[in-house]
């Protein structure tokens, strides 16, 4: 139990301190290290021999990384499709080191408690930048849009890792160990007023989603609803706490109010969570002595769901009606989201889609025009820059299956939603198990939520539903490997292995270029793009920034050869025909500006160099 615990949450709380996985320059790395876990599991331990589904599963994902990789073939440049395909294989790699880990139902139970522990840990940081201001964190900026989002840096990122934490630890709540029970009944106490200073709408309903998931699939609904409630009403007043302290919930304030309201608030939260804990205990007590009829259960699950019928039903009615309510909805959807000032609990009530459809629409066009293999992985933010109605940049349609659709068409769709499907396939099995519910609950959410956000890119979330995922899939399994086995799970290794290497050595060189690039550091800037090119010779960007590095140094004759060579690799960058155009002049420059203005027309860049003499 102590090694898939400690996997999950080195997994979920390192790659959550590192942007939440999202730069390319940490993927190699978390891949080396999952692969490792694979061989060492293969070579030193009685592994046994995955399950039809599992095989599956994981050759889902491969499958998956590898069309995305093939898409480099009608993609404008390579680099994009490998670089999604690098974080598939790192998918991949995690997914493969879970599943062997799972090999009894303490380890699935440790798993699991990894990723709640894992999100904890993320969280106390997060609280902490919103509570000790000045203390945790940057320095505080009251201008901001003040989400919490600190440290993998997308509130609705932070918002669904800690949902997801939340449906595990109601599972916790309602079927552990004593102490178990009541560790995470203190947890609830962190995570539920994390997710609410992240003031993640989409997260909400994720975790609403889930909630509904996990109580349908759970055998023992009842005892999961007693628990939840108990647990449940701290974590609720610590919310309540939260939602009174204007300093916390409302950009402006000064550092002073701020650090006076946040630290009023850190005491509440302590003794919230040791009430908590406590009352956990009380109730695990309470339940060896006190035996209900089956009856009983029956009953309050009945209730709940009339009460919350009526609750419904009450709120459709104020609202004026079903019709009158979807219309609204409709409506506010195409409208854009008000600006984060004054009190940010009015975000919660809104359902403004804040841009969300003129993505989709983007996206669908993009899916028109090339139905069956698509336009090539990661070339949405291209075709968004060309056809965008307002000038908003953004690398993401907000939604895996329609940006899945359209990057890699019908084809690419049909590999992902057969491999997501493969859990769901196993809960009449999986349910079976004490925790199963709460992985459904959290995986559905996950599911729920990649329709509307790009989840995907976050490695610290999607990981933590795969492990969810693969905890459905486990299941009993007395064969063990083969020496013939071993050997083709080391051959599939081995490329793996090669291929996190040539990753973290050719994106952490770019990364560098990147940084000595931006604070002035030439030398550096062209040492490390001759390493990312040596080490990613497909990728235009190397190159890109090569050029870059000797436009600082006023060598544009330098700089125009490595930039055209990066547009022999990538002619579609309109950002490498700004930097083109930055070391022409004449006809040169004009020629590249007007490229820059076909391939991105809302290019502010471009015009301001119009202007330049």
């Amino acid at each position: 139990m102590a090694a898939p615990f400690l996997v999950a949450v080195i997994a979920v709380a390192g790659l959550g301190a590192a942007d939440g996985g999202y730069f390319a320059s940490d993927w190699g790395l978390a891949t080396l290290g999952f692969a490792l876990i694979v061989v060492t599991l293969v070579l030193v331990t009685d592994a046994s021999r995955p399950s039809g589904l599992e095989l599956a599963f994981l050759g889902g994902l491969a499958l998956f990384a590898g069309w995305a990789a093939l898409s480099s073939l009608w993609s404008p440049g390579a680099g994009a499709p490998v670089l999604e395909a690098e974080r598939g294989i790192l998918y991949v790699a995690a997914t493969a080191a879970a599943l062997l880990l799972l090999s009894t139902r303490e380890a699935a139970a440790g798993l699991l408690g990894g990723v709640v522990a894992g999100a904890v840990l993320v969280s106390l940081y997060a609280l902490g930048t919103r509570l000790f201001p000045g203390h945790v964190g940057g320095a505080y900026d009251p201008s901001s849009g003040y989400q919490l989002a600190e440290p993998i840096g997308y509130w609705n990122a932070l918002g669904l890792l800690t949902a997801l934490a939340i449906l595990l630890a109601l599972g916790f709540v309602a079927h552990g160990h004593v102490a178990t029970r009541a560790l995470a009944g203190a947890a609830l106490v962190i995570l539920l007023p994390t997710l609410y200073f992240t003031f993640s709408r989409g997260a909400l309903i994720g975790l609403t989603g889930g909630a509904v998931v996990q109580a349908a699939l759970d055998p023992r609904r009842a005892r999961l609803l007693v628990s939840g409630f108990v647990a449940g009403v701290p974590a609720a007043l610590g919310v309540l706490e939260a939602s009174r302290s204007h300093a916390l919930t409302a950009a402006g304030a000064t550092l002073q109010t701020a650090q006076a309201e946040g630290s009023h608030l850190a005491r509440r939260l302590v003794v919230l969570a040791f009430a908590a804990a406590v009352a956990m205990i009380v109730l695990h007590l309470i339940e060896q002595r006190v035996r209900l009829p089956k009856r009983a259960g029956t009953i309050l699950v009945a209730a709940t769901l009339a009460a919350a019928g009526l609750v419904a039903a009450v709120a459709l009615v104020a609202a004026g009606g079903p019709v009158t309510v979807v219309e609204r909805a409709v409506d506010s959807f195409t409208e854009p989201l008000q600006a984060g000032e004054g009190d940010l609990q009015r975000r919660l009530l809104s359902v403004s889609g804040n841009g969300r459809g003129d993505y989709w629409h983007v996206a669908w066009q993009m899916a028109r025009d090339e139905p069956l293999h698509g336009t090539g992985a990661g070339s949405f933010e291209a075709h968004w820059l060309r056809e965008r109605p307002i000038s908003f940049y953004d690398r993401d349609a907000h939604n895996l299956y329609l940006e899945t659709l359209a990057e890699l068409g019908a084809v690419g769709l049909a590999i992902l939603l057969a491999t997501l499907a493969l859990p769901l396939i196993a809960l009449p099995r999986a349910r079976r198990l004490p925790f199963a519910p709460a992985a459904a609950g959290a995986f559905a959410a996950y599911l729920l939520h990649a329709s509307v956000d790009w989840d995907w890119e976050v490695p610290a979330v999607t990981l933590a539903a795969l492990f969810c995922a693969a905890t459905l899939l486990s299941s009993p399994r007395p064969t063990l490997l083969t020496g013939r086995g071993r050997v083709a799970v080391l051959a599939l290794a081995a490329p793996v292995l090669a291929v996190a290497l040539i990753a973290h050595v050719g994106n952490r060189a770019t990364a560098a270029s990147i940084a000595a690039n931006e604070r002035g550091d030439p030398d550096r800037a062209l040492a490390q793009a001759e390493r990312a090119i040596d080490w990613a010779p497909w990728s235009d960007e190397p190159w890109q920034l090569r050029g870059e590095a000797e436009l600082l140094v006023e060598d544009d004759a330098a700089a125009r050869k490595s930039l055209k060579r990066a547009l022999e690799l990538n002619p579609e960058s309109w950002s490498t025909w700004l930097d083109l155009a930055v070391a022409s002049r004449g006809a040169d420059r004009t020629q590249a500006l007007a490229r820059v203005k076909r391939l991105n027309p809302l290019s502010q860049e471009a015009d301001e160099l119009q202007t330049e003499p």
